[in-house]
């Protein structure tokens, strides 16, 4: 069976803030998702983030396990070259993660992220 690839975690401040400053924001009931063309960039990064308010520590890393794995499946279809910042939203604490994985593609989907 083939390993499949990692893909790249944001994880300083600076691209938060520049994706959501300078980046086209898509929304629905449980996540969010900011996305910015990253000039000269071969890669696209990608960052989840959960607010305190969602929840204690088991919680909140709950779900940004369950945004990870949704994005895992996607991973392979999304195109090069961009700054996403995923974030989890007030219903997203009652969804699985099959539910989360359909949200992310539909709003993947509005965002044109995805290859031809």
């Amino acid at each position: 069976m083939e390993k499949a690839k990692k893909f790249s975690v944001i994880k300083e401040n600076h691209l938060f803030l520049k994706a959501y400053g300078k980046g086209k924001g898509y929304v629905s009931d449980g996540l969010a998702v900011y996305v910015l063309h990253g000039r000269n960039r071969q890669r696209t990064f990608v960052g989840f983030t959960v607010s305190k308010n969602r929840g204690n520590a088991v919680l909140r890393n709950k779900i940004r396990r369950r945004m990870r794995e949704a994005y895992r499946i996607l991973y392979p279809f999304v195109k090069d070259g961009y700054i996403i910042v995923i974030v989890a939203r007030s219903a997203c604490s009652n969804y699985s993660s099959t539910e989360l994985c359909e949200q992310m593609h539909g709003l993947f989907r509005k965002a044109a992220l995805f290859k031809d």
